[in-house]
């Protein structure tokens, strides 16, 4: 027969919740939007099981250790994404630079299509998608008549054809994300035809923003700092009530040590009072 306890588990679980609950009253967790409230539950309750309050003010410094690491833990995501971020914008534009004509087609047919039924009436461009198409192939006629009614709102082909690179850019880097394998050999092709890399082109990008990346550091080193005050305070109460305990229990074991030596035997007095025997 098993004498392993299984009960300890599910009687500490409830007095967990019990004492999550009751930090409440401290307010609501600092919490953006998009953030997990049942990661920063899980953080509150796992730091509670290893401090064990033992009252109010305990309870006070747990919440400042977790609100103060929770913010440590922000800031670290927060630079993650903005050096990620920077890099997948610096791909972006490599991208709109080395495309050949090949990839981005459609989106210049596209694009031109709707340029084109956006800006002139029916009667001038009957059927849009079709002189786009025409333009796309480089018929002459098609060209010819593209060229003259851009020209009438300020436009180029040039301008829709930029636009055109851009866009399929955009898309080439929202896949390589989601790692698609087609859109990955592409960009990897590429990056690595020119010489590059995705570490230099985030290199490059980040060294326009160091700054932010410094100031992001810096409040994350105050919050660390703030964080570590707060569970040296925690330690501080502990040895502080350990040695009042242990003064109090000493106290305790004294009074009793003197109550012990100083009442008298009442059966050796009983005996030291019987008159001798005469006889």
């Amino acid at each position: 027969m098993s004498r392993k306890n299984k009960s300890k588990p599910e009687i500490a679980a409830p007095r967990v919740r019990v004492r999550v609950k009751r930090l409440a009253l401290f307010g609501p967790p600092p919490l953006l939007e998009g953030e997990d409230a049942a990661a920063y539950e899980q953080l509150l309750a796992r730091i509670c099981v290893v401090v064990k309050p033992v009252d109010v003010i305990d309870e006070m410094f747990i919440v400042d250790v977790v609100s103060l690491e929770w913010e440590v833990l922000r800031w670290r995501r927060l630079k993650s994404s903005l050096i990620r971020a920077r890099g997948l914008e610096a791909l972006e534009g490599f991208l709109a630079g080395k495309l050949d004509y090949d990839l981005y087609s459609e989106h210049f047919t596209d694009r031109l299509a709707e340029v084109l039924r956006d800006n002139f009436p029916e009667n001038l461009v009957e059927d849009a998608q079709t002189l786009a198409r025409e333009c796309a192939r480089n018929e002459r006629d098609a060209d010819d008549k593209v060229n003259e009614l851009l020209a009438g709102i300020s436009l180029d082909m040039d301008d829709i054809l930029d636009d055109a690179k851009g866009r399929k850019a955009k898309e080439l880097v929202q896949e390589y994300v989601r790692r698609e394998p087609d859109a990955v050999t592409l960009i990897h092709q590429l990056l690595t035809g020119a010489g590059e890399s995705m570490d230099s082109l985030t290199a490059d990008a980040l060294a326009k923003h160091l700054d932010d990346i410094e100031r992001i550091d810096r409040l994350t080193t105050i919050a660390e700092s703030r964080r570590n005050v707060s569970l040296h305070e925690i330690d501080r109460r502990r040895a502080v009530l350990g040695e009042t305990l242990r003064r109090s229990v000493q106290e305790i074991e004294d009074g009793e040590f003197e109550v012990i030596e100083t009442t008298p035997a009442k059966g050796r007095n009983g005996l030291d009072e019987r008159p001798q025997d005469q006889g």
